[in-house]
């Protein structure tokens, strides 16, 4: 996105020959830009900072008529007049229409939000808050720290900004920095249409617009309280009833009714002149805190004795500072310094079900920065010019840096006792599963850091109808001891393997890469009935680049006086390397046209018509390269055993198997060459959009759009190692030494790969066609119609109603997986793409689906001193699928065991009986219904002072937002299946007090 876009434009039109002189200023800064009209009475001024201005027309040095505007990023706002011109003889200014909020200088989607308007809105203070106002946006899977799905696109796929600099995070892109929520004067979130300025996304764009200081000092400050007396109680989860496992169905799972939540939050900004009508300030800080007690562990865990109960208190610390120097009225200099400092410390007590007894003894506690509960923010700054070299000629320059460092400090860890994880049904008889690791999970490195730099240069130039746009930037991302392992050093799982008799079996095969499991009953002991254990070992934490680079030319046509016609080409490139910073992939050219239409059909900006069509892209982060291209590790081990020891740890171990890994991850260094397949395309899609906006009366607007998207292409892995053994076959190339890991590619295309058949460095270039691969095309089209209605703040209410009919299908939900059970994080990476086998039956309604979304929001001044607003959505849910193991789990090549549950084959009494159930066939999930209400208070004897209530989820509607859809481990039910996971938040009640003073 072009950085030029953290600022707005002013347009006009007049009578030929009323005026030949525009002048803006800015009422806030004094700040001041002249602009000639052409020979048709037209005026457009760029790059003008957003704020209140006074417009004057003039002619011949007379003044013949004025008008106020409020510019807001990236749109375009008209300036209109009417009435007589001032007596002198200057003629009248013809009178071109209502002033309104249609906007006919720009085709893009989506919706800004001002500060006044957020302020009055019953919304959370953060800007995924903002996000979800938007239409054509929903929440993104909850297992996913941060992100939302705009237009049917994954959660990794959008872009954010603030004041034009990059703030997405750099090592997932899911989500981005926040900031003081005060430190917010708009919010523009757009979801399609727009032009080739903007890049790096083919989901929406966030665009957020600071406060700035003014000519007038301003401070102001705010205290809130949600305190856990007023929050409903949570609700519990329960075991579905399947009707596969009596002795859990219907029965508690996990106690969420013993939860609590205190959440405190205090603001203060201030700012003013540094130097009158030349140097400003804006400093915002905020402090939100947070206390969270809750159940940790589900009833079947294993170490309620040493963390079935967590304490979270999370202080989030926020600053903006924000310091603007006009150096003259051409030129302008703006440097933005953001923090957003996230640290939690975690206690972990024991938990009694029975007695709802919770121990008073802290057995192990983490203090986290920017750590697993909160991935986000870190530290931004950024410096800007603008520069006005001429009427026709602008200029924009940007440089900056993020930087996030990742704490991670455990105490009470062992790092040598690994992890026990133990199913009810695989547990022995008269044996303790109890674990002695406090730390569960996988654990990362304290002291890793992603760092982005980012530079750009924009330049506008005006010549007769036309605005010629053109720039280029460049990113850099660091990620230094990025990635996770397992807690302890890795996990011990106990299983066991039985048939319908209950005797024991041979096991299915280990997988492609690692050998067979024996049959048990010869080892005797607890390896007679069928029990086993296995060694996993997990480990990805490594170093990993990456690069982006664009450049992009546009032509802004003004073709008639009504229709605007913009057409525009964008190049990109981008490359990501391992951890020596050795690319192992890069595409140097990926070409992008944009044009869109705007047509102001009545020539008064009261009904426009518009449309675009565009191919967008979306680079892949640097995360991939941790188990993409770098050396980790991913190992497993079988063994018979006969006990436990204090720990939970196995005694008596017998060796079943040797080492094997699913993906030949043993830790060895990857040849760069051989982890990406070569030229490849870069992940895009194509959309189209159609739509009209209408000023129904004075004070009513209607808007109709359709959008279509369709992904053309995509980037993942592959690990079917099939393919490459075929080809070695056909060529007589001895293969018996090979192991194939996984590989970056093209999904449904022909790819062609380097491949180290003798593991000594020599290379074959091997092109495998789409049949040889085995995989369909890549699928995934949104296609919605969305309606509304809006009321612009006047006579005292604002309302806006959006209503949006959508479909989400394919056998791709993009960059991210949100089928299983707690989302994948591996981003561009994941299981979706491993085996063909995986995708029989994907093709289905997506997971980011609603097919209806209702959202309503506004606010009504009761009084002038009391606001009430409003803010509903009404939701589908997603749709339902099941995930299963493929009853075929023994085919040479095929590693079927270690995917169990992740295939579309469920309900047969074993993963061997399992019927194919497409994805999305089983309805959906229960509708979201949330109202959210809120009362401000302003006393007129205390002029600044308000005082305010915010209730959220006011029905306490915790509708269930996602169940667990894994059906079954390969020889049995799995117990899980169709429970609930998450749920919307309960009802809860704010409290705020507000000060606000300006100094005239």
């Amino acid at each position: 996105m072009a950085q030029s876009n953290a600022s707005g434009v002013a347009y006009g039109k007049v009578a030929a020959g009323t005026a030949d002189t525009v002048t803006l200023r800015n009422n806030g800064t004094n700040a001041t830009r002249t602009s000639a009209l052409d020979a048709n009475g037209n005026f457009r001024v760029s790059s003008l900072p957003i704020g209140i201005y006074t417009v004057t027309l003039t002619k011949g040095g007379a003044t013949v008529g004025t008008t106020q505007i409020e510019v807001l990023a990236g749109q375009g706002v008209e300036a209109e007049f009417a009435g007589a011109a001032p007596a002198g003889g200057a003629q009248t200014v013809q009178v071109t229409g209502r002033r309104n909020r249609i906007d006919v200088s720009t085709s893009n989607n989506g919706a800004t939000f001002t500060a006044r308007e957020l302020e009055k809105l019953p919304t959370g203070r953060s800007v995924e808050s903002i996000v979800q106002l938007a239409p054509n946006t929903t929440r993104s899977d909850p297992s996913y720290p941060a992100g939302a799905s705009f237009g049917g696109g994954a959660a990794s796929e959008n872009a954010y900004y603030i004041n034009g600099m990059v703030a997405t995070n750099a090592l997932t892109q899911l989500g981005a920095m926040e900031l003081p929520f005060g430190a917010i004067a708009q919010a523009q979130v757009l979801t399609g249409g727009f032009g080739a300025e903007f890049g790096r996304s083919t989901g929406g764009v966030v665009n957020i617009t600071t406060k700035s200081g003014t000519n007038t000092w301003e401070v102001g400050g705010l205290a809130s309280i949600t305190p856990k007396s007023t929050r409903a109680s949570y609700r519990d989860q329960y075991y579905a009833n399947t009707g596969a496992l009596p002795r859990t169905d219907g029965t508690l799972y996990l106690r969420r009714g013993d939860n609590e939540l205190t959440q405190k939050q205090y603001s203060a900004w201030a700012g003013g002149p540094l130097i009158k009508d030349t140097l400003f300030g804006f400093v915002a800080l905020e402090q939100t805190e947070s206390e969270q007690r809750l159940v940790n562990g589900t009833t079947a865990s294993t170490t309620l004795g040493t963390n079935g109960y967590r304490e979270a208190d999370t202080t989030t610390k926020r600053y903006m500072a924000k310091v603007d120097w006009n150096i003259n009225d051409s030129h302008r200099l703006e440097f933005t310094s953001i923090g957003d400092l996230p640290e939690t410390d975690l206690r972990y007590r024991s938990y009694n079900y029975t007695t709802r007894e919770v121990g008073s003894t802290v057995n192990s506690s983490i203090h986290q920065e920017h750590g697993p509960i909160n991935p986000n923010g870190g530290k931004l700054n950024s410096l800007r010019y603008i520069g006005n070299i001429t009427d026709d000629l602008t200029i924009n320059l940007l440089y900056g840096k993020t930087k996030s460092e990742h704490i991670y400090l455990p105490t009470g860890y062992d790092p040598t006792i690994l992890q026990v994880s133990a199913s009810p049904e695989n547990r022995a008889p008269g044996i303790s599963y109890v674990g002695g690791q406090r730390i569960t999970g996988n654990i990362p490195l304290s002291g890793s850091t992603d760092e982005m730099t980012s530079k750009r240069l924009d330049l506008e130039y005006k010549i007769g109808n036309h605005t010629i746009r053109a720039g280029l930037d460049n990113n850099k991302a660091v990620s230094q001891g990025a990635g996770e392992a397992n807690a302890g050093g890795g996990i011990w799982t106990y299983n066991r393997s039985v048939d319908a008799n209950g005797n024991p079996q041979v096991t299915q095969p280990f997988g492609a890469d690692g050998p067979d499991i024996p049959a048990l009953a010869p080892f005797g002991g607890l390896a007679a009935q069928g029990y086993y254990v296995t060694r996993s070992i997990y480990s990805t934490i490594s170093n990993a680049y990456a690069g982006q680079d664009a450049q992009y030319l546009e032509d802004r046509w003004q073709a008639t006086k009504d229709l605007l016609v913009t057409i525009g080409v964008r190049r990109e490139g981008f490359y990501n390397a391992n951890q020596d910073n050795v690319k192992y992939i890069e595409m140097k050219n990926q070409i992008a046209p944009r044009v869109n239409v705007a047509w102001d059909v009545n020539g008064d900006s009261s009904f426009k018509v518009f449309g675009s069509a565009g191919r967008y892209t979306v680079p892949i982060p640097t995360l991939v390269a941790l188990r993409g291209a770098n050396g980790s590790l991913y190992t497993f081990q079988h063994f018979a055993y006969s006990g436990t020891d204090a720990n939970g740890q196995p005694t008596g171990l017998t060796q079943l198997t040797g080492i094997g890994s699913n993906n030949n991850e043993l830790g060895q260094a990857k040849n760069p060459a051989t982890v990406a397949a070569q030229d490849m395309k870069p992940a895009f899609q194509d959309e189209i959009t159609l739509g009209m906006e209408r000023q129904l009366t004075p004070d009513y607007v209607f808007g109709a759009k359709f959008t279509y998207r369709k992904l053309r292409s995509t980037i993942d892995d592959t690990c079917d190692g099939r393919p490459f053994v075929r080809y070695a076959e056909r060529n007589n190339i001895d293969a018996s030494d090979y192991h194939f890991g996984c590989a970056s590619f093209n999904p449904g295309e022909a790819n062609d790969f380097y491949v180290d058949y003798g593991n000594n460095g020599n290379l074959t270039a091997v092109h495998l066609t789409k049949e040889d691969l085995g995989f369909d095309k890549p699928v995934r089209t949104y296609a919605a119609l969305d309606f509304r209605l809006e009321h612009p703040y006047r006579n005292g209410w604002y309302a806006a109603v959006n209503y949006t009919l959508a479909r989400n299908r394919g056998n791709t939900e993009g960059q991210t997986l949100s089928d299983t059970a707690t989302a994948q994080g591996d981003v561009a990476a994941t299981q979706t793409w491993d085996y063909p086998e995986l995708m029989v039956g994907s093709d289905g309604l997506l997971p980011n689906d609603r097919k209806h979304q209702l959202k309503a929001y506004g606010f009504v001044d009761v009084t002038k001193e009391v606001v009430v607003g409003a803010n509903l959505l009404l939701a589908s849910g997603r749709p339902r699928s099941c995930s299963g193991t493929n009853p075929i789990t023994n085919a040479p090549g095929w590693d079927g065991e270690n995917y169990q549950s992740a295939a579309r084959y469920c309900f047969g009494a074993t993963g061997d009986q399992n019927v194919l159930v497409p994805r999305g066939t089983l309805g959906r999930l229960p509708w979201e219904k949330t109202l959210d209400l809120n009362v401000v208070y302003r006393p007129a004897m205390l002029e600044g002072l308000a005082l305010r209530v915010d209730v959220y989820n006011v029905f306490n509607d915790q509708s269930i937002q996602k169940v667990n859809e894994r059906y079954n481990t390969n020889n049995s039910r799995y117990a899980l299946y169709e429970t609930p996971t998450y749920f919307t938040a309960p009802r809860a009640a704010k409290f705020s007090v507000e000060y606000n003073k300006r100094f005239n």
